[in-house]
This record gives C-alpha cells, structure tokens and sequence, in this order.
C-alpha cells in the first residue's frame, strides 16, 4: 500500500474539527495518537467530500468514488483517490474490517435523501453508520484482539453520535436535516420556519436518555482495550457524556447556544477517568437499557458482515 506521508498531516484535522477528540488523543501513544489521526481524517475528508459537495448528485458520486476505493483496499490495491491512502495505510497495519467503512459511507449517503419517516429505528441505524462503524474501525489501532467487544465499541460510537445530535439541532435544522424521530417530536420534520422549541425539547430529552444506555455499554467494554489506550478512550467518552449533561442543566433548550465542556471540566473528567483505573479483566453488569443498546449494537454489526465471534 501507498505510504501517506505525501498527504497534509492527519493530526490537523483533528485538531481543526473536534477538540474533545483532539484533547483525549493526546492520551494515547505517539504511535497510535499517530494512527487514530489517520482514520480521523479519513472520515472527515469523507463527511467533507458530501457536505461541500456542490450538488447532491455530486456528493452521490463522490460516495461512490470513496467506496470503490474501500473495495480496491479490500482486494489489495492501490486506491485511487488519494486521501483514501490514508485507509489503506491501516489497513496495511492493521485486521481493519472494511465492511464498517462502507457502513460509515452508507450512512453519509443516506444524508442525501430527505426523511419524511425518520423514526427511532432510522435514528439507531445512522448513529450505527456514522459513528458505531468509527469506533469498530478503531478498536484495531487500539489494540483490541477479542472481537467480542466490537459491540461495546459500537455502542460508544452511537452514544456519541446521540450527543452531537441532541447538541447540534439549530445547525442540522438550517441544513434542512433533522435527526429526532418523529414519534417522539409529534412529527417534527425540517422546513422554512425555526423548529418548535418545546417539540425539540422533547425529542432532545429522548436522544440523551437513549444515549445513557450506549454509553454504558460502551464503558464496559473498554477493558478490552490495550492498557495504554483505555484512558484515552474513557476521557473521550465522559466529555461527550457530559456535553449531554451540560444540555440537560439547560433544560433540553439547544437551539440558542452549543453546550460544551470547558477545559477545566475536561480536566476534571480525564482526572475522573484515571481514577476509575485500567479495568483489566473486569465485567460490568449491565441494567436493561445498556444490555439492549448492547444488543442492538450487535445486530446492526452482523448486518453489515461484521464478524464478533472470538479472535480476529
């Protein structure tokens, strides 16, 4: 495979698109914090390729471009677009399975189509694509060999993506997107006018409250983790649970201001996280809400031919 040195650094991207994800990687070894970077800014050049695309046709084709590319990864060739050498630096390295890249690409076309019926199963399912596929793809870079833990890893991608949607509702609204499900917003859908605050509250309310069952799974399975990557990833997934936090102190109300974690509750989080140490071996217990996020978060792997069955 192509080295990916030629390519701008991978770490800017991170730096430049998500400071929660830029703080807890800096936790990790410089040979992973390295790695991480590189799968980062694979998906972001992904999510940019159809977010500034100049049509939807146009972002249509690039979707297609980036998954022929996964398939010529996949079968061992050169890709053609030269971002997606940052992939195939990975996958050079690394058992990446592929099939959650083309969930993620999937789940970035569906963006493409309006939702007239976007319902709790559409929502799981593109949290599932955009986020729960990030966190599996990952999990090889963090040294996870037993992929009986790529459930948990899923769900803490989904417990993610809930928060950045119950945070960024008067953005997505202004791009003609809406991610709360109609039952529980009495059918609230994007149009010309602002959303219905108390409609939104109620569907944020239902978001965050889904999202606490993911996030359990997916702290339970962290143990799974190499030793010097299970920090990193509990900071980063206690920040994103606290944005959700910050959301609720404010009464569910996200369309005036962007909740976020200020650096001294960032700090006081990742003290948090080393305090609840390495965890090496241990089994949570999980109440009925995280078993079925658990749960669901396996389903959706095995539909997209993601193997969870022993070691890689």
């Amino acid at each position: 495979m192509s080295s990916a040195g030629s390519l701008p650094a991978a770490g800017e991207s991170i730096r430049r698109h998500s400071r929660s994800f830029s703080f807890a990687s800096r936790l990790l070894p410089a040979g992973k914090r390295a790695e991480v970077e590189r799968l980062y800014a694979w998906c972001r050049w992904c999510d940019d390729g159809v977010d500034t695309a100049a049509s939807p046709h146009e972002a249509r084709q690039f979707v297609d471009r980036a998954m022929q590319d996964v398939h010529r990864i996949a079968a061992g060739e050169e890709p053609v677009e030269s971002e997606s050498r940052w992939l195939a630096h990975l996958v050079g390295r690394h058992d990446i399975p592929l099939e959650a890249a083309l969930a993620l690409l999937e789940g970035m076309r569906s963006d493409l189509t309006p939702a007239a019926g976007f319902d709790e199963a559409a929502l799981l399912r593109y949290c599932f694509q955009v986020a729960g596929a990030v966190g599996v793809l990952m999990c090889p870079i963090l040294g996870l060999d037993d992929r009986r833990f790529l459930p948990h890893a899923a769900a803490l991608g989904m417990g993610m993506q809930l928060t950045n949607i119950a945070r960024d509702v008067a953005e997505d609204w202004r791009r003609s997107r809406c991610y709360l499900p109609v039952e529980w917003t009495d059918g609230l859908r994007p149009d010309d006018e602002p959303p219905d605050p108390e409609r939104v509250r109620q569907g944020v309310r239902g978001i965050l409250e889904a999202a606490d069952s993911f996030y359990a799974a997916g702290e339970a399975g962290i143990h799974g983790l190499d030793p010097d990557s299970r920090l990193a990833v509990r900071a980063a997934a206690r920040i994103y649970h606290a944005i959700g936090t910050r959301i609720r102190q404010r009464d569910c109300r996200v369309l005036d201001e962007r909740a976020r974690v200020s650096k001294l509750g960032k700090l006081r989080l990742f003290m948090l996280a080393m305090l609840a140490g390495p965890g090496r071996g241990r089994r949570t217990t999980l109440d009925g809400a995280a078993a079925r996020a658990l749960n669901t978060a396996e389903q959706f792997l095995r539909a997209y031919g993601v193997s969870c069955v022993g070691h890689p």
